[in-house]
This record gives C-alpha cells, structure tokens and sequence, in this order.
C-alpha cells in the first residue's frame, strides 16, 4: 500500500474558491498520472495552527492557520 497526502491552507485559498474544489483539482490531477491505480481508501483531517502573540512591540501578530488534509491510501 502506497500514501499520498494532499492539502489545502484556508488562508491561501483565492476568493471565490472552494477549499473541496482545490483539494478535488489536486487529487484528480495525481490521478491523470496513474491511470491504474486502485484507491483502497481516503482520510480527511484538519489541523488549526494558533496565532501566535505578538512578541515585541511593534511587531504583527501571525494569523492562525486552518489547514486540511486528504490522504488517499492506494495500490
């Protein structure tokens, strides 16, 4: 059994744009390359990132990050 693990960080999804729609462009894309390969099973995950505070005066704060997971697991 082989993994492929795609992803998508909500921050860095353009307007007007579905996080499903990317992360469907980037399994399809995989797939065009591997014709015959037989998908045994998928996983969906999210991670969220904290902000972090800001440190030193002056200084930005970082902005949480959502980020979503798709691992297809295949032969």
């Amino acid at each position: 059994m082989k993994v492929k693990i795609f992803d998508v960080v909500l921050h860095n999804v353009p307007a007007g744009k579905s996080p499903a729609t990317l992360l469907e462009e980037q399994i399809n894309n995989f797939l065009k390359h591997y014709p015959n390969l037989q998908v045994l099973a998928t996983h969906m995950n999210t991670l969220v990132v904290p902000s972090e505070p800001v440190s030193q005066p002056g200084s930005e704060a970082t902005r949480a990050s959502v980020i979503l997971f798709t691992t297809l697991f295949y032969q």
